[in-house]
């Protein structure tokens, strides 16, 4: 049975001798193993999911990944039987909970999915390991040994049922941002809020979860997927469709400035 914690990330460096080995795995099995289709991901994406992949299944002592015989739908069979997808993202910066703008105002952290694989029935998952890989500027695996950019972040878990009733829905080309950055969406997506996932204590929390967590997440009720900023703009619109005033929103403001004003 798991036992909630805040989502807060658990960093799992990949700098040191056994780290090295981990991404040598990964770039052996990547060259016999890619996989082509639609929104599956490039050669650098697929390695960052197969890099935590062998990195968590090292954590939990479970066997290493079989190239004949891997789950279409999700990447590890927990001992209660629950089938675990391990989702991972990467960029060459740590991962953050908080991504502040020029206004001041801080964005929190979100996790996205692509829509056509949480609404395709072939992939089965129950749950989603969220993670986040810290890569240097050439992410091309294994790197060296002198490279000091290899951070895996463990961000929490959520039940797929969750993912598909609160995320936010976004399509193709949809702008997303991150702070001081802007980017488009290249395929339609369903973004999930990093506060609304359920943390961890250690990597081994994963092997507690049981059907009675899934069922419990499944009812849960999470705050809002969107940003301070995303509430702000809300407010906004409210003042000129004649709900709100624009003291409303100048305390609103300051509120969130002074980080006193917290999205539940």
């Amino acid at each position: 049975m798991y036992k909630y914690h805040l989502p807060t990330p658990i960093e799992i460096k990949l700098t040191d001798e056994r780290g090295f080995i981990l991404r040598k795995k990964a770039a052996e099995y990547l060259e016999n193993n890619l996989i082509k289709g639609a929104e599956k991901g490039n050669k650098e994406e697929q390695s960052f999911g197969l890099l935590t992949e062998i990195v968590i299944r090292s954590g939990i002592d479970f066997p290493e990944i079989k190239e004949d015989n891997h789950p279409l739908g999700f990447d590890i069979l927990l001992p209660s039987g629950l089938k675990l997808d391990i989702k991972c993202r990467g960029g060459d910066l740590p991962f953050k909970e908080l991504y502040v703008g020029e206004d001041e105002i801080g964005r929190e952290a979100k996790h996205n999915f692509f829509a056509r694989q949480i609404f395709d029935p072939k992939l089965d998952a129950d749950i989603y390991l969220m993670t986040h890989l810290e890569h240097p500027s050439n992410p091309a695996l294994p790197g060296t040994t002198r490279q000091k950019k290899w951070i895996l972040y463990l961000c929490g878990w959520v039940s797929k049922e969750r993912v598909i009733r609160e995320g936010v829905y976004l399509p193709r080309g949809s702008i997303t941002e991150q702070g001081k950055t802007w980017f488009p969406y290249r395929g339609q997506e369903i973004e999930f809020y990093n506060r609304n996932l359920n943390g961890l204590s250690s990597l081994k929390d994963i092997l507690l979860l049981d059907k009675q967590d899934l069922e419990e997440d499944i009812k849960k009720k999470g705050n809002l997927n969107l940003t301070s900023v995303d509430a702000l703009r809300i407010a906004y619109d409210l003042v000129g469709r004649g709900i709100l005033i624009e003291k409303h929103v100048e305390f609103i403001k300051q509120k969130l400035l002074s980080g006193d004003l917290h999205l539940k």
